[in-house]
């Protein structure tokens, strides 16, 4: 699978033109009416022209432009307008990163990995919008589609070095990041005719290969792409028309292809990356600073409920009596399959109706036998995919995964690594979890004990009462685990995971940190469960902010060394 391209680039960059997406702006479908140039733009040193026409506008406002009118409250003049004024920063960025380069879309200085790259997102490209016909065709219901299990993880941008004393950040090495995972065979070329020629045929020859549905697939394919064309006296024979196809699409790939790899380039100026130990210390403090006002000076009422929804971004912990005392656990969840969740919600209902035939013994027996067949789901990873497959012949129970779940983790604890006692939560999480909030989740589920002992949270009464348990008034250590937990969705086993309190003490409105501060925001995870600390929260931050500086200052700077000219007579008739 090819690596999506990232950037920090404003949106519009990425977006692909199409001719199937979006609003119908115009009925009129003459060669003349859509190549007219409504924009050209000039580099003022080179005199290099890149001309935007108006099937450039049309498609660029049905692919996204229409949402500013639609969901931004822009007139549609006004959202044609930006459609444009964003195709002519694209062009400006594009010829910017040609000459910086050296490339073109001819494949002149492109190497032969962004060659064969390029070649491969043509194909997927167009295998992939046959795909969503043939999904119509059949009715293939994408939303319901289970998604891959993988682990994301966190991946660290910089780390802290020492140098005579002094605190250093160092980048981290990511070379060839834009096609670093991008493996092939064979080198292919788009501008090679064979090679070009090889895209149409493999997809004929995979048509007649299939189903009839694919061959339905491809016919409506054709049709759609013929009445985009109409009107144009072009022609109209599959091949034609699909070489048109297959050129929009090489063309669309290599443009993202360079505004991304001209977004990398900037992303590792100097100016961007060089960030100080100090600015990341100032920045957490600052956090600190302000939680603390929210809640100490302000007296936010909405301390608990914030805590519980967005702990991530609270950055001062209540530490008065009165207050409510948070922690958080990891949830490994052995769900009820369909038709024994029917058979609990039919026994629930049997003992509320309280008609005096159903006794709380008979009840009981029946649930402890449901609860019985509750089959744990077992997964494996697929190291070349980095998914977790399901095991479909595993014999494991319930009772076998908890075992070695409490075996694994006392060995964890003996370590006294509180980041390998996470990281083997981690694994249980993937391996035999169904409860999918915590998949890639950001923070652990939140419990509260109020100073009377009750529960803040707005889980089922048993998974409040097994997490409190844990909790044992503040004596847990991460890694300790629950005995096997009843509530409406299955078996739960809770996993303690922490305590929500500040990483430093004396916090007031005088709050303040030195520099060494940053060992330990440098070693502090801020979930448990994934090696991503509050350096790297803070580093990333400072690093989005520098660079959106800098995206503005670029785009003012390369607005100046353009001449944009705009034929507005001749779009006006689509306001």
């Amino acid at each position: 699978m090819k690596k999506k391209l990232t950037g920090f680039l404003m949106c519009f960059m990425m977006l692909c033109t199409t001719i199937f997406a979006g609003c119908s702006l115009v009925e009129t479908n003459t060669a003349k009416y859509y190549n007219q140039a409504v924009a050209i733009v000039e580099n003022k040193t080179t005199k290099e022209v890149a001309t935007i026409t108006k099937r450039d506008l049309v498609s660029g406002y049905q692919s996204y432009g229409y949402t500013y009118e639609q969901y931004y409250g822009q007139t549609r003049e006004e959202a044609i307008n930006t459609t444009l004024e964003m195709l002519e920063s694209r062009k400006m960025i594009l010829m910017t990163a040609e000459n910086e380069f050296g490339i073109k879309k001819d494949g002149t200085g492109l190497t032969e990995k962004e060659k064969t790259y390029l070649w491969q997102a043509v194909v997927d490209s167009l295998n992939s919008t046959l795909q969503s016909y043939y999904d119509d065709i059949v009715g293939t219901e994408t939303e319901d589609e289970s998604e891959a299990i993988t682990f994301t993880g966190y991946e660290k941008k910089a780390i802290l070095t020492q140098d005579d004393g002094e605190f250093v950040i160092e980048k981290k090495d990511a070379a060839d990041q834009l096609l670093g995972d991008f493996k092939y065979k064979t080198p292919r070329d788009f501008n090679n005719a064979d090679d070009k020629a090889k895209i149409y045929a493999d997809l004929v020859d995979f048509v007649l290969a299939s189903d009839d549905n694919y061959k339905k697939a491809f016919d409506n394919f054709f049709k759609d792409l013929k009445s985009s064309e109409y009107g144009m006296k072009l022609s109209t024979d599959a091949p034609s028309v699909f070489a048109r196809e297959i050129e929009r699409m090489y063309v669309n790939e290599y443009e993202n292809y360079v505004v991304s790899r001209y977004s990398y380039s900037n992303q590792n100026l100097d100016s961007i990356s060089s960030i100080t130990a100090g600015q990341i210390v100032d920045r957490y403090t600052s956090k600190v600073r302000a939680s603390f006002a929210q809640y100490v000076l302000e007296g936010d009422s909405a301390y608990d409920t914030n805590v519980q929804n967005s702990l991530n971004e609270t950055y001062y912990f209540k530490t008065d009596d009165q207050s409510t005392e948070f922690f958080t656990v990891a949830n490994v969840l052995f769900m009820f399959d369909d038709a024994q969740k029917s058979e609990y919600d039919k026994l629930t209902a049997k003992i509320n109706a309280d008609d005096g035939g159903y006794y709380d013994q008979q009840y009981q027996q029946e649930l402890d036998r449901l609860y019985s067949q509750i089959t744990p789901v077992v997964r494996k990873l697929n190291e070349s995919t980095g998914e977790y497959e399901e095991v479909t012949d595993s014999t494991l129970t319930v009772n076998d995964v908890y075992n070695t779940m409490k075996t694994q983790l006392s060995s964890a604890q003996n370590t006294n690594d509180v980041n390998v006692v996470g990281d083997t939560i981690n694994d249980f999480i993937y391996l035999y979890n169904e409860d999918t909030g915590m998949f890639n989740a950001e923070s652990n589920y939140v419990i509260g004990i109020d100073k009377d002992g009750n529960a803040v949270s707005s889980f089922v009464e048993s998974f409040n009462e097994a997490g409190i348990e844990l909790y044992n008034n503040g004596k847990a250590e991460i890694g300790d685990i629950s005995g096997l937990v009843r509530s409406e969705y299955g078996i739960h086993v809770l996993i303690y995971t922490g305590k929500c309190e500040n990483l430093f003490d004396g916090i007031d409105s005088s709050f303040s940190l030195t520099e060494n501060a940053i060992q330990k925001l440098y070693t502090t995870r801020v979930n448990v469960l994934v090696d991503k600390t509050y350096f790297d929260v803070m580093y990333d931050e400072i690093y989005a902010d520098n660079y959106s500086y800098f995206e503005d200052a670029n785009m003012n700077f390369l607005s100046e060394n353009y001449n944009v000219t705009r034929y507005t007579s001749r779009y006006d008739d689509l306001f």
